[in-house]
């Protein structure tokens, strides 16, 4: 009975060690996988409108200014700090805010803006200030951006159909350089709208 007991021992053993021999030999397979990431970092803009303060009579002086404020919506207001500076609109049809849609985003990404390199529009010698920019995001309430200050907006897929917009306004200023009506013509200013991530 001894030897018996010990034979199936001897042969269980040998078994295990059988398997474990056979299960070493076993052939390995190796699959070659890929690991792949898109980067698309540059957005898509268009500019559907430009700034345009409409038709107007600009006269200077050397000690007060008078304006032309655009709001983003396209409302016109003019201003002076005092006669005989003074603006007037004879026709604001083609009076215009600025835009630009942003597109191709990813939701709820912040988007880096900044105004700047601004020319103020000039005829000859004679010039126009820019400044007094205020922008609005996605039809939002309106804010003052400083030339050169970065700000923030948030990119959202949901709205027109990821298609978002910055519009944006402006004021042009007349300047103390000389005094007297500006002359006629075409008044034509730059300014740059840094967008990205």
């Amino acid at each position: 009975m001894k030897k018996i007991m010990k034979s199936k021992k001897l042969l269980m053993a040998t078994c295990a060690l059988t398997l474990g021999l056979y299960t070493g030999t076993v052939q390995a397979q190796t699959s070659n996988m890929t690991a792949t990431a898109t980067v698309q970092n540059v957005l898509t803009l268009t500019t559907p409108s430009q700034l345009n303060f409409g038709t107007i009579v600009a006269i200077a002086d050397t000690a007060n200014t008078a304006s032309v404020a655009i709001d983003t919506v396209g409302n016109v207001v003019t201003a002076s700090t005092g006669i005989p500076a003074y603006t007037v609109v004879v026709d604001d049809s083609a009076a215009a805010a600025a835009q630009i849609t942003v597109a191709d985003g990813a939701d709820g990404a912040l988007i880096n803006i900044t105004i700047d390199n601004v020319v103020g529009p000039v005829n000859g010698t004679t010039v126009f200030d820019l400044d007094d920019f205020t922008t609005s995001w996605n039809g939002n309430a309106a804010n003052t951006q400083v030339i050169g200050t970065p700000f923030i907006e948030t990119f959202s897929s949901a709205f027109n159909a990821g298609v978002n917009t910055l519009d944006i306004g402006a004021t042009i200023t007349t300047t103390t350089a000389t005094a007297g009506p500006y002359t006629d013509g075409t008044y034509n200013g730059t300014y740059d709208v840094i967008i990205s991530y």
